[in-house]
């Protein structure tokens, strides 16, 4: 447990500081390096299967898709990935052929998964910290990711008895996940009355309790899902890069679940 606190905090300081440095080239940088070893921790985890993805399609549809959303206009990005899927769906089935099938359909349906699950989903973070007043809205992406895993966590160990999704994961119970949904209600109501007092937001608290639910339950989700991956590959963690945590996938499974949620709320109702 301590080992797990001092990493959890020194990762926490580091993310706390790019938040604070507010520079757009440092974002973009972060959050891709995190969905590259991301990428690299999904493809180690199939190869345990005997599933070998196409990694350097991997990796380039990663880079690319960073800094498609990163870097184009919102008029532009329709057309460039409706020409990059057609172009990926003929190179991948062209590289099965070149390859004389080394390669088959399970490699190919992991490497597209990849590309939709990290690195689309990351971008949701670099886009929330575009928005205009980012650097305190990104706070409701971390803190529905974090504070729902932190609350499930403690009250699931204090009262939890019935079992959530015992095949996945044997630990998780549904008091504690009702506990991780009670924490996002509780944080998102701090933070919108911060946000309301000293920076005269004028935001909805009830808005923000319906998105903190669903924000929750998207993030258990997304726990699950990384669960769910792990015990099929028939791995325990995705990687030991933040000891007492795992991997980045097994920090952010939550985090990169809730981003897009928190995105397109503020899109539509902000």
């Amino acid at each position: 447990m301590k080992t797990r606190i001092l990493s959890g905090t020194i990762f926490a300081a580091i993310g706390v500081f790019i938040i604070y440095l507010n520079n757009s080239l440092v974002d973009s940088i972060f959050i891709t390096i995190l969905a590259l070893i991301a990428c690299f921790e999904f493809f180690r985890a199939f190869k345990n299967k005997g599933i070998n993805a196409i990694h350097w399609i991997g990796y380039a549809g990663c880079l690319a898709i960073m800094l498609i959303d990163n870097h184009v206009s919102e008029e532009y990005k329709i057309l460039i990935y409706k020409m990059a899927i057609s172009i990926l769906a003929v190179s991948l089935f062209a590289y099965m052929v070149i390859s004389k099938l080394n390669r088959n359909i399970r490699d190919i349906t992991i490497t597209v998964m990849s590309l939709i699950y990290i690195p689309t989903l990351f971008s949701f973070i670099k886009r929330v910290l575009m928005l205009e007043n980012g650097r305190i809205l990104i706070w409701y992406v971390i803190l529905g990711a974090f504070t729902s895993d932190t609350f499930a966590y403690f009250i699931g160990c204090k009262f939890g008895k019935n079992k959530l999704c015992p095949t996945i994961s044997p630990k998780k119970t549904v008091e504690g996940s009702v506990g991780g949904i009670f924490g996002v209600i509780l944080s998102y109501v701090i933070l919108t009355a911060i946000g309301n007092y000293y920076f005269n937001f004028n935001m909805d608290i009830v808005y923000w309790i319906l998105i903190a639910i669903v924000a929750s339950i998207v993030g258990q989700m997304g726990d699950l899902t990384a669960s769910a991956i792990k015990r099929y590959c028939g791995i325990k963690d995705f990687g030991n890069l933040i000891p007492g945590h795992g991997g980045v996938l097994d920090r952010f499974d939550s985090l990169i679940f809730v981003a897009p949620i928190v995105y397109i709320f503020i899109k539509l109702y902000i």
